[in-house]
């Protein structure tokens, strides 16, 4: 315990790592004990995903209230928390939870509010630690930015579906690249953030397989539970970068 509680009180570093448990059994035993659905993409029981996105909120919370309150970093943690409570409310409306028209633009809509309080934040986390690199932050921007150009053209555009969610979905991965992008830079010029950068970079990834399934119809065995450890992994690395930035305090 000896890593959290140089950052919190032992409490609160006691909760995270129950919480952490939680969240691995969640996944770990949904997968191995789960059942193939019809489609053969999902053993990962559906309330096992739901239930780890939202421990992540939760582990969020803490990281603001009780890690970075009082400190430089209290809006960085914030801006992640309610970055993290948007991607939970747009993981119900994908999981159609919730009895609404159009579920995937209505997701990607409130995965792009997530993508810009993390983008916010990155921001506010470089200008709070000095990490302002023009040349990193351009690096950064223009390979992911070219990246997810390249992955949308070719594994998510598609004629048969129609323009606006063509480029609705042109538009949000333009968004989440600026977003990786930034996190990339910040890895650039501090190393502790590399594990920032490694989940900003597999939100995309999820994203990418996720497009591909639904607007070409790509699927193959346990894309699904693919598309959903690549991105819970790369949420829990973001929520957690937290830890990071009050070290570097």
């Amino acid at each position: 315990m000896n890593f959290f509680t140089l950052l919190i009180s032992r409490f609160y570093a006691t909760l995270l790592y129950a919480l952490l448990a939680v969240w691995a059994a969640l996944l770990v035993l949904g997968f191995a004990f789960g059942q193939l659905d019809e489609e053969r993409i999902n053993r990962i029981p559906r309330a096992n995903k739901i239930l780890s996105s939202a421990i992540l909120v939760m582990c969020a919370l803490i990281w603001w209230l009780a890690g970075a309150a009082g400190t430089p970093l209290a809006a960085y943690a914030a801006l992640l928390f309610f970055g993290m409570a948007f991607s939970f409310l747009g993981d119900v409306i994908m999981a159609q939870l919730l009895p609404l028209p159009q579920h995937v633009l209505l997701g990607m809509g409130a995965f792009g509010v997530a993508h810009v309080l993390y983008i916010a934040a990155y921001l506010r986390l470089g200008g709070v630690l000095g990490l302002q690199d023009g040349r990193a932050r351009t690096i950064g921007l223009a390979a992911l930015l070219v990246l997810a150009l390249v992955l949308w053209w070719t594994l998510i555009r598609s004629p048969q579906t129609p323009a606006v969610l063509n480029y609705g979905s042109l538009g949000y991965a333009l968004l989440l690249a600026a977003m990786a992008g930034l996190a990339v830079s910040l890895a650039l010029q501090e190393p502790r953030f590399v594990p920032l950068a490694l989940g900003a970079v597999l939100f995309l990834v999820s994203d990418v397989f996720l497009g591909h399934r639904l607007f070409q119809g790509g699927t193959f065995l346990l894309v699904g539970d693919l598309v959903w450890m690549t991105y819970i992994v790369g949420q829990l690395l973001i929520v957690f970068s937290t830890a990071a930035g009050l070290r570097l305090l």
